[in-house]
C-alpha cells in the first residue's frame, strides 16, 4: 500500500486536470514558437466576428551564421601603452566601436576584446548587415575628440513675416497644451496613455511620458528641466499641475507620478593642514609638525571662529575667501576617509582631527538634508524658436582635440578629496589649452567625443603646463569611465583591419534550412525507436517530446537566445538527450510489470527508483554546459546556453509531463492491454 500511496492520492479529476494545463501549455509554446497557423486561425476569427485578438509575433533572434552578415577582426597596437593600462584602453576601444556600430542600426551585434599572451584582438559581429564597406570605414576611423567654445555667431534677426509666423504658431502650441491639460484633468483619463497620443518629445512617447526618477546629476545637466522642477514645487504624488509650464523649448503638462528619498546630503567647511609629501600638499612642514599645528588649532577652535582660523591657518587654496566651504556633497563624492566622519558626526560640531592622503583636517558639520528624486510625467509640446527658422550651432570649433590629449585619468581635489578627471595635454596642445583658457575665464568649453558632449566644465582661471580637470560632483565609477571615454577618443591604442569574412543571406537562410531539416530527422528517428522499443510509453514520450520541442523555441524567443549554428547543434543533441529519462523511466516500468505490478503503482515505483539517475545525469551535463559557457568563446557560449536550457526543460517534460499523461492512461482502459506496454518475450 506504501508504494501506492501516492497514486491513490491523486484522483482522476486532478490527473486529468493537470492534463488540460499541460495541454493549454503546449498550445501557448507553439503559437508563440510558429505563430503562423494561430495568427491564420485568429485571421478567420477575426473577419466572422469583427473582433480583434491580440495575437503574439515575435522573431527569432538569428546570429551572423544563420541571418548573414560580416565578421570583422582588429589588430590592436599596444606597444605605447603600459601593461597595467592595456585593459582599460581596450575596454575604451570597445565602448567607441560598440557606438559606432549602434549607430549603423545592427541588430543584436557582438563587439569582443580578447587577449592571447602580448596580442590584443577586437571581434566585431555585425548580423544582417549590408554595406559591408561602410562598418569598416565607421569603426576603424579614429574617434573625433573635440574641444569647442561657445559660439559668438549671431543669427540673423527674423524677418517681420517670420516672427509673426513663430509668434501664430506658438499660440497654437499653447492651445493645444491647455486643451490636453484639461482633458488631462477629467475624471477617468488615462496619464500615460495620454502622453503617448500627444507628447510631440519622440524620446518619451513610448515610455508616456515617464521622466523615470530625476537624480540630481540629471536635473542638473537641464536647466529647462530643473525650472520646471522649480515651478512644480510640492507638487504631491499623484497630481497633475494646475497650471500648462513654459520653458525655453516647450509647453508642458506635467502629473508628479512620485517622489523618492534620495541620497543624504552634507554641507561643511573643513580647515586643512597639509605637509610635505602629502597629497597635491605644497607645504614644506614635516608631518609632525603638521600634527602638532592641527591639534594646537582644534584646542581654540569654536563655531564662531572657525571661518577665521581657516582663512588663518588653512593651506586650502583660495581659502581665505571660501574658508573652506565644500558646499553640499553626497556620498561618493569625497575620499572615503574624510567622508565616513563628516557623515557620521552630529549637525552644528567640529569632528576631531582627521587624516586623509591630503594632510590633517577639521570639519565644520552645518546641515545634512534627504534629498528628494521625483519621477514625473510629462506632455510636451514643442515650441517654435528662432532657430527653427535661423539654425545656429552654439558652438565653434577651436585648434585643441584629441590628436593633442596624451592621457585622461582619475584623480582627486586636494582641497576636498572630491573626485575629478585629470587631464594632460601634449607639448602644442598644452599652448593651445591655455589660450582657450585664458580666453574663456568664467564660461564653458566643451569636450565633444563622436559629435557627442562629454562635458561642458566651466574654466575657473587660465591653465599653464598643460594640466586639466573636469569637475562634476562625480562617483568614482563615473569619473572612471569618463576618463575612459576620453582616452578612447585621443585612440591610445590603434586598431587595423586583420580579417573579414562575409555571410550572405542566401548561405544564411541554407543553413537555417539545413539545420530544420537535421532537427525534423532527428527527431523522427527519436520516435521510431521509442515506438517500436517502448509501444504506447514511446507514444506518450514523443508527444513529451513535441511539448519540449515547443517550449524550447518559445525560450529561445523569450529570453531571447541568439541563435546560431552551434546553438542549433545544441539543440538537436537535446532532442536526443530529452528522451533519456523517459528510456531510464521506462526500463524500469517493465521491470516493475514483469513483478506482476498494475499499471499504476508499477509507473509510481518507475519514477521514484529511476529519479536518481535521472537527477544525476543532468546534474553533470549542466555542469559541462556552465563550465563551457563561462570559460569558452561565443560559438561554444551558444552551444552550452541551448543544451543548458535544454536540460532544464527535459527535466520538465520527462517528470511532469510525461508522468501525468502516463497516470492519465493508467485510469483508462488501457491500462489492462499488457501487450501496449510490454512485448512478447519482455514477460
Amino acid at each position: 500500500m506504501s508504494r501506492m500511496n501516492q497514486q491513490t492520492t491523486l484522483t482522476r479529476k486532478t490527473i486529468m486536470t493537470r492534463l488540460g494545463w499541460l495541454v493549454v501549455l503546449f498550445l501557448a509554446a507553439g503559437s508563440l514558437s510558429y505563430p503562423a497557423p494561430a495568427n491564420w486561425v485568429v485571421g478567420q476569427v477575426n473577419n466572422a466576428t469583427g473582433f480583434k485578438i491580440p495575437t503574439i509575433q515575435k522573431p527569432f533572434v538569428l546570429g551572423l551564421d544563420l541571418q548573414g552578415g560580416t565578421s570583422l577582426e582588429y589588430q590592436a597596437d599596444v606597444s605605447k601603452i603600459g601593461t597595467a593600462e592595456q585593459r582599460d584602453a581596450m575596454s575604451g576601444v570597445r565602448d567607441v566601436i560598440e557606438r559606432r556600430v549602434n549607430s549603423l542600426g545592427v541588430s543584436e551585434p557582438v563587439v569582443q576584446v580578447t587577449q592571447t599572451n602580448n596580442a590584443w584582438r577586437v571581434n566585431v559581429e555585425l548580423a544582417g548587415i549590408r554595406d559591408v564597406n561602410q562598418a569598416i570605414k565607421l569603426i576603424g576611423e579614429t574617434p573625433i575628440l573635440e574641444f569647442k567654445e561657445r559660439s559668438t555667431d549671431k543669427p540673423r534677426d527674423l524677418t517681420t513675416e517670420e516672427q509673426a509666423k513663430m509668434t501664430a504658431l506658438n499660440a497654437e502650441a499653447l492651445t493645444r497644451a491647455k486643451d490636453i491639460l484639461a482633458e488631462a484633468k477629467k475624471p477617468g483619463t488615462d496619464f500615460a496613455e495620454l502622453a503617448k497620443n500627444k507628447t510631440e518629445n519622440p524620446t518619451r512617447k513610448l515610455d508616456g511620458g515617464d521622466t523615470g526618477v530625476l537624480t540630481a546629476a540629471t536635473i542638473g545637466g537641464s536647466p529647462d528641466l530643473q525650472n520646471l522642477i522649480d515651478t512644480i514645487g510640492t507638487l504631491a504624488p499623484g497630481s497633475i499641475y494646475e497650471n500648462v509650464v513654459e520653458t525655453d523649448a516647450s509647453y508642458i503638462v506635467v502629473k508628479m507620478e512620485e517622489k523618492k528619498d534620495g541620497p543624504k546630503e552634507v554641507s561643511a567647511h573643513h580647515l586643512l593642514v597639509s605637509y610635505k609629501g602629502a597629497q597635491g600638499g605644497l607645504s614644506t612642514r614635516t608631518k609632525e609638525e603638521a600634527k602638532a599645528k592641527i591639534d594646537g588649532i582644534k584646542k581654540e577652535i569654536t563655531l564662531e571662529n572657525f571661518d577665521a582660523l581657516v582663512a588663518k591657518n588653512s593651506d586650502e587654496p583660495n581659502a581665505t575667501s571660501t574658508f573652506g566651504d565644500l558646499g553640499w556633497f553626497k556620498t561618493g563624492s569625497m575620499v572615503e576617509k574624510f567622508e565616513t566622519p563628516a557623515f557620521a558626526q552630529a549637525t552644528g560640531t567640529i569632528s576631531e582631527v582627521i587624516e586623509t592622503e591630503f594632510g590633517y583636517h577639521l570639519i565644520w558639520k552645518k546641515d545634512e538634508r534627504l534629498t528628494k528624486e521625483p519621477r514625473l510625467r510629462m506632455i510636451e509640446i514643442k515650441k517654435s524658436v528662432a532657430t527653427d527658422f535661423v539654425p545656429v550651432d552654439p558652438w565653434k570649433a577651436t585648434a585643441l582635440t584629441g590628436k593633442q590629449l596624451q592621457s585622461a585619468k582619475v584623480d582627486f581635489d586636494q582641497r576636498s578629496g572630491s573626485v575629478q578627471v585629470a587631464l594632460q595635454f601634449d607639448d602644442a596642445g598644452s599652448k593651445l589649452f591655455a589660450e582657450l583658457t585664458k580666453k574663456h575665464v568664467g564660461e564653458q568649453v566643451a569636450i565633444f567625443l563622436d559629435g557627442n558632449v562629454l562635458s561642458a566644465p566651466t574654466v575657473q582661471q587660465e591653465i599653464l603646463g598643460g594640466r586639466a580637470v573636469i569637475t562634476g560632483n562625480f562617483t568614482v565609477e563615473e569619473g572612471q569611465l569618463l576618463a575612459r571615454r576620453l582616452q578612447a577618443g585621443a585612440l591610445p591604442v590603434p586598431i587595423s583591419l586583420v580579417a573579414q569574412q562575409s555571410v550572405g543571406p542566401t548561405l544564411g537562410a541554407d543553413s537555417v534550412t539545413k539545420s530544420v531539416t537535421a532537427g525534423l530527422w532527428g527527431f523522427l528517428f527519436v520516435a521510431i525507436f521509442m515506438i517500436v522499443i517502448y509501444r504506447l510509453p514511446g507514444i506518450v514520450s514523443i508527444i513529451a517530446l513535441g511539448l519540449y520541442a515547443a517550449i524550447m523555441a518559445a525560450l529561445f524567443k523569450i529570453i531571447p537566445i541568439t541563435l546560431t549554428l552551434s546553438g542549433i547543434a545544441g539543440f538537436i543533441l537535446s532532442l536526443g538527450i530529452a528522451v533519456d529519462a523517459n528510456v531510464l523511466i521506462f526500463e524500469r516500468m517493465k521491470e516493475e510489470l514483469k513483478l506482476g505490478k498494475a499499471l499504476g503503482p508499477a509507473l509510481e515505483d518507475a519514477f521514484r527508483r529511476a529519479w536518481p539517475s535521472i537527477r544525476d545525469g543532468h546534474v553533470t551535463v549542466l555542469i559541462s554546459c556552465t563550465v563551457l559557457f563561462w570559460f569558452s568563446s561565443s560559438i561554444i557560449k551558444g552551444f552550452a546556453l541551448t543544451l543548458g536550457v535544454g536540460m532544464v526543460t527535459s527535466l520538465f517534460t520527462a517528470v511532469v509531463t510525461t508522468r501525468t499523461m502516463m497516470r492519465a492512461l493508467s485510469t483508462t482502459a488501457l491500462a489492462r492491454w499488457g501487450w501496449a506496454f510490454l512485448k512478447k518475450g519482455d514477460s
